[in-house]
């Protein structure tokens, strides 16, 4: 297989993605780690957002941050969100306690693999990584968060939006696109809900859930600029009361989310406050559609108003919300060194352990 080297349980995903653990002295093993802030449940996840919203702005890539990725890789091609030991090998996955190798780590790894490729063990590393992947897709075609559990709408997409940059996946992304089609909320549902993903059958549409769904339906990792339409894709749906085209619906319930609050998705579990994660997640995805550029507007401008706020706790930077600003920044045109006052390259490389 080839790959496509281009240019540039719901509360642990969200706690992961929005908040940062307290500083910790990091092991001597953590050179090449961005970030300085204890690495346990989210190391390979930053990680892997820093490269590749490195690589997309065309900013120097530490050949040292793509090592350290590399030597985190598991023995069967998996990744697990953090080895504070390399030499110790990975215990297996254990879906009851949320431990052990996970796809979300692995399809993170391996869309900054494939994107910044550096050499031969960067290439072997990511063809490990697709291998392992590749054999957690479950019959209905979704993606558990640990091998052994229940299908999900986040890691489907996130392992979706990974395969989108390797060749010879076909298959598999047809699956997983099937599979996140049949979880999409309809025409004949509330308003508010029409278009939107829930995490798994029978819960709400949820911001994280619907943003991840769409980076892997629209190829959104292949991260460039793109002419926008204006005005949000309609929504269709045909037997079943399923949606024809997943991108578009989850597409319109992103833009008429952030249309109605001004220019933030909601948080899940404070409905009344930003995620701002998950808005720049829904950036990336929207340009990716080449519609809802009023909704793109309105986004950007939010995040460049609260870019310190979302970068910083106010002691420590955060590397995955710098490197997601970056792919959001390079998407939607603005200049990633200049993105609310903030130069976003010089924040995240001076984030990088020695």
């Amino acid at each position: 297989m080839k790959f496509r080297v281009v240019g540039s349980a719901i509360a642990c995903v969200l706690a992961i993605a929005v908040s940062t653990p307290p500083a910790v002295a990091a092991p001597a093993n953590d050179a090449g780690l961005f970030g300085s802030a204890d690495p346990t449940y989210d190391g390979v996840y930053r990680q892997s957002y820093a490269l590749m919203g490195l690589a997309a702005a065309q900013a120097e890539v530490p050949d040292s941050a793509i090592d350290w990725l590399i030597d985190q890789q598991c023995a069967d091609g998996s990744f697990m969100g953090y080895r504070p030991d390399t030499a110790v090998p990975c215990p297996p996955s254990d879906p009851a306690n949320f431990t052990g190798p996970d796809t979300n780590s692995t399809a993170l790894a391996l869309a900054a693999l494939v994107i910044v490729s550096n050499g031969q063990d960067a290439e072997s590393a990511a063809f490990a990584a697709q291998d392992w992947l590749r054999q957690q897709q479950t019959s209905g075609g979704g993606f558990p968060y640990y091998p052994g559990g229940k299908a999900d709408t986040n890691s489907t997409g996130l392992a979706l939006a990974a395969f989108g940059l390797v060749d010879g996946t076909q298959r598999i992304k047809q699956r997983a696109a099937a599979f996140l089609r049949r979880h999409v909320y309809g025409c004949a549902t509330e308003p508010q809900q029409m278009g939107g993903l829930p995490y798994m059958a029978g819960s709400l549409p949820d911001a994280l859930s619907t943003t991840q769904g769409l980076l892997g339906l629209a190829d959104a990792f292949i991260v460039r600029e793109r002419t926008q339409r204006k005005a949000a894709p309609a929504m269709t749906c045909g037997a079943g009361d399923r949606a024809t085209d997943p991108k578009d619906a989850t597409a319109r319930w992103i833009a008429a989310q952030i249309t109605t609050s001004g220019g933030s998705l909601p948080d899940a579990f404070s409905p009344e406050e930003a995620d701002w994660n998950s808005t720049a997640l829904g950036v990336i995805g929207l340009v990716a559609t080449r519609t809802s550029g009023r909704a793109t507007g309105l986004a950007i401008a939010a995040l460049q108003e609260n870019a310190a706020s979302y970068i910083s706790d106010g002691t420590t930077d955060r590397p995955a919300a710098l490197g997601t600003l970056l792919l959001a920044a390079v998407a939607s045109g603005e200049d990633p060194r200049e993105f609310g006052g903030v130069d976003l390259p010089r924040r995240l490389l001076a984030t990088l352990q020695g």
